[in-house]
Order: structure tokens, then sequence, then C-alpha cells
């Protein structure tokens, strides 16, 4: 190993209506090194990631398919588990959206977008490969994020968005997603369910239950990550759980495993073996 950061920015004041923060990775291994896989179990996070070095090779075990990550790629819910293998030599910064920013800045609904990394050449205008271009070729950590920031802020800036009751909402639920019914949550948003629901899959694609399903499983999923001292029971209760059954049930169907073995599988990926995260 000859290189790594591995760091978590705030996003600029400006930004933080549409963006939550950024992360930044830099990995370069020794050729002859085995690198560690990175598990990823389902979870609502929306980004755009810039692969400005190397590449990241995702195993979907259900399927058995893998696949190559474009160089610019947007991902919204992701509701299966992939294993990611880096290239030896390794630069990306993931912008990290808040739960209903990522379809105000496209401009799009994001039914389409589950479970896949899509070509965001495809879906922004041409800037957005000269934008990856200049961050590629840029020699500092502190360039990369002031070329992203500007791009971002360039685009927000054209964008006719106000908040509404059902932004509201969605970070309700993904804060607190064993809280309240879905009927409450359209009450919150003076919507009927159906519309409730309608204009929520087009924002977050997928439902206002899938979304708190995988929260409180990836809620669970840190919990114990970060205090390992806790019984799996606890976890399960503290996290509205009604036993810890129930909590193995949606481990199994969002990250194809018992929680034992994720946690296992986490505690071996690249940076916690650096002692990075």
């Amino acid at each position: 190993m000859c290189k790594v950061i591995y760091k978590i920015i705030k996003a600029s004041t400006k930004l933080q209506d549409f963006i939550k923060d950024y992360l930044l990775l830099h990995f370069i291994f020794d050729q002859k090194s085995i690198i560690p896989i990175k598990p990823f179990p389902a979870n609502t996070d929306h980004c755009l990631v810039f692969y400005l070095r190397g590449s990241v090779t995702a195993f979907e075990s259900k399927s058995g398919i893998s696949k190559i990550f474009p160089k610019i790629s947007v991902n919204a819910s992701q509701i299966s588990r992939f294993d990611f293998h880096l290239s030896h030599s390794y630069l990306m910064l993931s912008v990290n959206f808040k739960p209903q920013g990522l379809s105000k800045f496209l401009r799009l609904p994001l039914t389409e977008f589950i479970d896949e990394r899509i070509d965001a050449e495809t879906i922004l205008n041409p800037e957005i490969h000269q934008v990856h271009e200049r961050m590629a070729n840029t020699n500092c950590y502190e360039g990369i994020l002031q070329i992203v920031e500007d791009y971002l802020w360039k685009r927000i800036q054209c964008l006719k968005t106000e908040s509404s009751a059902l932004d509201d909402v969605i970070h309700l639920i993904s804060e607190n997603p064993y809280a309240q019914s879905v009927e409450k949550m359209a009450s919150y948003a003076c919507l009927s369910i159906s519309q409730f629901e309608r204009r929520f899959m087009q924002q977050i694609g997928i439902t206002p239950k899938l979304f708190a399903r995988i929260n409180r499983f990836y809620q669970a999923y840190q919990l114990k990550d970060r205090y390992q001292n806790v019984d799996w029971l606890s976890i399960a209760l503290q996290t509205g759980y009604h036993d810890y059954q129930h909590l193995v049930k949606d481990f199994k169907q969002f990250s194809n495993t018992t929680p034992h073995t994720l946690l296992m599988a986490q505690s071996q990926a690249p940076e916690r073996i650096l002692g990075l995260g």
C-alpha cells in the first residue's frame, strides 16, 4: 500500500439543500497485494460518483452478474447487495445527495434507477464529461472538490425548485423509518395515500414502505457496527423490529446473508483493514 485517503467532506453552505456531503477515496495498492472486497448491502443513498483513477467491478451474488461502473455514475436506491472489487490504483469522489435532492437535480423520476449505476453522460449535458476530465487531471484534492462544487452550483442555480411538505416527510422517514405509518406520512404531506406513494416513488424510486424498511435495516447494521458490544436483540428492539428473527429476515433480504456474517465481511473492507472507517 502506497497511498490511502478516506475522507468525508461537508458540502458548501449554498449546496446543502441538495448535497449531504462528499466521500473522497484514494487508494494505491501494491500490484502484488490482494485487494479486500467491500460489501455494499441495500441502502437508500443517492449519489453522483466520479471515478477518476481505476475502476469498480460490482458482483451481485443473487444474480451472479458482475458489472463495471461507468466513469461517471448516477445511483439511486439500492435494494440488493453488491460486493465491490477495486482496481489497484483507485481515486473517486462521490457526491452524496440528500434523499429528495437527486431527482430534482436530474429533473427525472428515479423509478428506473434501482440497483443501477447509470452513465451520467447519457442523462446530463455534455459539460459533465469536461468536468470529469478536469477533475482527473487535477493534482490536488482541493482542486477536485472546487471543480465539482462549481459545476453543481451552476446547475442548481438553473433549477426552479421549492421545498415541500413531501421533502420534510422523506427526511423524517429516513431519520425515523419505524416511527410512522404510510397513512400518517401521507397526511403530513397533505396528500392522499395514492398521491403520496406516486410522488414518493418519482423522487426516491421505491415505495415509502420499502424505503423505510431499507433505512431501518441500514440503521441496525450501522448501529451494531458502531457498538459491537451491544447484543443483536437490543439492536433489533432499538431500531423498531419486533424481535431478532424479524431483523434477520431483513438482513437476508437486503444483504443476502446473516447479520453476523455481514459484520464480519465489513470488518475486512479496505478502509477497516487500514483503520480509516
